[in-house]
């Protein structure tokens, strides 16, 4: 059986380290791709492009884009080892913290959460309300790993592309996806 990823992407900002993201991801995994509309539409807006073209120009093989709420990733039966959202939106991040299944990814992530899978959060806010705080924190006792897209400047990152690979080389970590995307310490 290939080993099989969601990414869900929800939000606009740092679109570009999602793409590198999925430059990066393995050829021999299964990559399954759930953008929520609110991306697919600030995608337009910010980058003056279409979301799901921009995936599918980056990668052909071992992919599939979900939208709709029938699709096989909302079952629990359906196995795949994990989920990665990136980016997250603090919009997503409080659904999910409350239960909310109201769409595709949603759901996706309430599946992580029922079934024991392993759930990555990359919220992209700044500054943090004391609600998304406490959000996080719910979802940080029921086991979500909270991981912001945060610089390492101990890997001497001194380009957007630098930092970008520091960042997905640490994603691919917590996936347990073997990486050599950036000078590790020591």
């Amino acid at each position: 059986m290939k080993k099989s990823i969601v990414l869900g992407i929800s939000g606009g900002s740092s679109l570009e380290l999602t793409f590198n993201f999925i430059r990066h991801f393995p050829k021999d995994y299964m990559l399954y791709v759930v953008p929520s509309k609110n991306s697919e539409f600030l995608c337009k807006v910010e980058r003056n492009t279409s979301l799901i073209r921009e995936i599918e120009n980056i990668r052909s093989e071992n992919i599939e884009i979900h939208k709709k709420m029938c699709s096989k990733l909302a079952s629990g039966s359906f196995y795949f080892e994990s989920c990665i959202v990136l980016p997250t939106s603090s919009n997503t991040l409080s659904a999910v913290a409350s239960g909310s299944q109201s769409n595709l990814l949603k759901r996706v992530c309430a599946v992580c959460l029922k079934e024991g899978r392993k759930l990555i959060l990359c919220l992209r806010e700044m500054p943090l309300s004391t609600i998304l705080l406490e959000n996080m924190h719910k979802l940080s006792l029921s086991g979500v790993c909270i991981a912001p897209p945060v610089a390492g400047y101990y890997a001497g990152l001194n380009t957007l592309e630098a930092l970008h690979d520091f960042l997905i080389g640490r994603y691919f970590d917590m996936l347990g996806i073997e990486n050599e995307l950036f000078r590790r310490w020591g």
